[in-house]
């Protein structure tokens, strides 16, 4: 057995759960966000095509309003391009210990 390595490790310190568990707690609330997003996308045409349409269109201030109006509490960032559109998902400040990126596909390459 090589030893050489041994003593270059760091030795964890001992596990405490509570930021684990504050950013999982944090992450729910976010996802129920992700979650409305996703099923007004995923239910409504109208709403994805406008939404589509405004996001190649450049008009950002329409896509995100669109977004707002769906009744979410935290506001992500979103980017698109020809090919899709990326929303990053952000706790309100103060809490960031954690976020979720959802990226959608709107064309095949």
């Amino acid at each position: 057995m090589n030893r050489e390595w041994e003593g270059t490790l760091r030795p964890y310190s001992a596990p405490n759960p509570d930021m684990l568990v504050k950013s999982a707690k944090t992450s729910q609330s976010l996802m129920v966000d992700v979650k409305k997003v996703m099923d007004t996308l995923a239910t409504s045409k109208p709403f994805s095509n406008r939404l589509m349409t405004a996001a190649q269109s450049s008009k950002m201030n329409v896509v995100i309003d669109m977004i707002k109006k769906i009744g979410i509490k935290n506001e992500p960032d979103i980017t698109y391009n020809p090919d899709g559109i990326r929303f990053d998902f952000y706790p309100k400040a103060g809490e960031e210990n954690c976020h979720i990126i959802v990226s959608l596909k709107w064309r095949d390459i």
